[in-house]
Formats: structure tokens, sequence, C-alpha cells
């Protein structure tokens, strides 16, 4: 697992504004996972969520049945259309490295120990380096 992780940084290194030293891996943990999603609008997109009770819910409505149990006090996301493989963390932003899936649903956690901030920015970005989608939010 640690040389994948490697692996994926070198090569996220490539695009990364600085250099890869001053990121830390975040951790996450993979909560769910569907490939066949009907999801009515195209391109990648992330959605956030601070209470574990939401995150639950949100799973239920998109027929997600969860593969584990989330763990409590952690920050929760669900992507669609895209499948997470890597996050990364300097100062205010997190980069979440994956691949495009159109027509997918990953949905994880991940800790917030590493979050000096309440207001953070988070961006998908394909291992190539293409941005696919950002926002600001609030995660305390």
């Amino acid at each position: 697992m640690f040389r994948s992780i490697v692996e994926k940084m070198k090569k996220a290194a490539k695009f990364l504004k600085y250099p890869v030293l001053q990121y830390i891996p975040v951790s996450f943990r993979t909560v769910g996972q569907r490939k066949v999603y009907a999801d009515a609008r195209p391109g990648a997109r992330l959605v956030l969520y601070r209470d574990r009770a939401a995150f639950l819910q949100a799973l239920q409505q998109a027929g997600l049945v969860p593969q584990a149990a989330p763990l409590a006090g952690e920050l929760y996301a669900i992507c669609y259309n895209f499948a997470a493989e890597l996050i990364l963390f300097r100062y205010l932003t997190c980069k979440i490295i994956g691949r495009e899936n159109q027509g997918t649903i990953h949905a994880f956690s991940c800790t917030k120990k590493y979050f000096p901030r309440r207001r953070l920015h988070f961006a998908l970005y394909t291992d190539g380096g293409r941005k696919l989608y950002s926002l600001n939010a609030e995660i305390y």
C-alpha cells in the first residue's frame, strides 16, 4: 500500500505547484462505491458533509449501501463521476487526485486532524493534472 501511495505521489509531482514533500498525504477510508449511478449532471463533482447522520442519509438517497460504517468525527465526502485515489493537503488546499468515471459514485471519509482552519479549498484532479472541480467549504 505504501509503495502505491509513493508511486501516485511521484506521478502527481509532475503537476503540483510545490515540491511533493511539502504536501501531507491524507489517509481516507472508502465507505462505499457504486459503478452504475444514474446521475443527471455530467462531470465530476464533490459534496462534503460534516455530520455523520447527513452523510448516511445522502448515501441512502443515492442508493448506496455502506460497505463499512463511517467513523465518527471525520470529514465525509461523496464524489460523483470520480474515484479518489490520493488526497494531498498543503496549507489551505486539499487536492483529491483520482480518475474520472462517468456514472459512478465514490463515498469516503478522511481525518480532519491535519486541517488547521475551518474553511478550506478542495479540488478534484485527474492523475494527469487536469482540474475537474473545486469548492471552498467549512469543515468544522
